[in-house]
């Protein structure tokens, strides 16, 4: 690839900023080392970007830092190429800021507005799986109205358990990292976790449990447009039930085998489904999408990360290396894909 200049964006107000950050820090490195100008663009927990010169790092922060609109017509002004999203998370992977971006004609990697916003909302994106015959758990969208309350939480919890049974898997609707994600096994913890996770959203999305073991597929676009998917990787967490935040970023917090212990028959169709599932949401350049595979050998998709983490702990990188591909080549791809 020709020398470009790119502004790796990371951070941003959201729960997971630092996770950006982490996965920002593997981008520029990489990024140099292919020889490309590189200039991180933090943005603080304040929403304020902060624009690092070319020998900067990821979190740098400055004293001229600026507001969105500033930060984005700085970003014509020295010529970006393309902007390496960064983002994790509710600022910056659900859309917005790849708005912004598009309207002022700047390139970016990852998915465009529509994708990116639609994968962001739970219920949203389990709409556009249902509708293309992608299997995933039963659910219900759960109004938060009433359940700041005990009672009502404890009324709530009684009408999912009859439609759902226990275990239930509670999500807020937009997150990621298994932020906002309880599974409650009784009750009184699911009346519990309806109360906690109902602040500041309105309505929350309640999924069937289902047992089985956890994977996660990648899909990356090739250098001629077409879609690759990656080997599959097994997730197995070492303490908890699933594979929560502390599974995904604490040393040691999980095992991750790849290729998967799973037939040849189970890894066709789970590949088959992160590329049904990135087609629908109508992704672009990568994706990872989680599923559980049921001990019947029946897969359900969980989700879909348009911004799939980039830190040395995370499954992409992972997948990218068993099907050969170095990290940098992996980061090199996401960029051509932008371009």
């Amino acid at each position: 690839m020709q020398r470009l200049k790119i502004a790796v964006l990371h951070g941003g107000p959201s729960s997971e900023h630092d996770i950006s950050v982490w996965s920002a820090a593997g981008a520029i490195t990489a990024l140099r080392g292919e020889g490309h100008d590189v200039h991180p663009v933090f943005v603080g927990k304040d929403g304020l970007w902060h624009f690092g010169g070319s020998a900067s790092q990821a979190g740098d922060t400055t004293d001229n830092s600026l507001p969105l609109w500033g930060a984005i017509e700085l970003l014509r002004e020295i010529g970006v190429d393309v902007c390496f999203m960064g983002f994790h998370g509710t600022y910056g992977e659900d859309g917005k800021i790849q708005a912004a971006l598009d309207l002022v004609g700047l390139r970016f990697t990852g998915s465009g507005v529509a994708a990116s916003a639609v994968a962001m909302d739970k219920p949203m994106a389990r709409r556009v799986f249902q509708g293309v015959g992608i299997p995933v758990a039963r659910a219900v969208e759960q109004p938060t109205a009433g359940l700041g309350e005990l009672a009502g939480a404890r009324v709530a919890a009684a009408e999912l358990i009859e439609t759902l049974g226990l275990p239930v898997v509670v999500k807020v609707p937009a997150g990621g990292s298994s932020v906002g994600v309880e599974i409650p096994r009784t009750s009184g913890e699911l009346a519990g976790a309806l109360q906690r996770l109902s602040v500041g959203v309105t309505h929350l999305l309640c999924e069937q449990y289902i047992a089985g073991t956890e994977l996660t597929a990648g899909v990356l676009q090739s250098p001629d447009g077409g879609l690759h998917a990656l080997p599959i990787v097994e997730i197995c967490p070492k303490a908890g039930v699933f594979f929560d935040f502390e599974a995904k970023y604490q040393q040691n917090g999980s095992d991750e085998i790849v290729p998967a212990r799973i037939s040849a028959e189970a890894t066709r169709a789970v590949q088959d489904l992160g590329l049904r599932a990135h087609r629908a949401l109508g992704c672009r350049g990568v994706s990872r999408t989680d599923v559980i595979l049921r001990a019947d050998g029946q897969p359900f998709v969980l989700e879909t990360n348009t911004l799939p983490g980039l830190t040395p702990a995370s499954l992409l990188p992972k997948a990218a290396a068993a099907d050969g591909k170095s990290y940098a080549a992996l980061i090199e791809a996401i960029v051509a894909a932008a371009l």
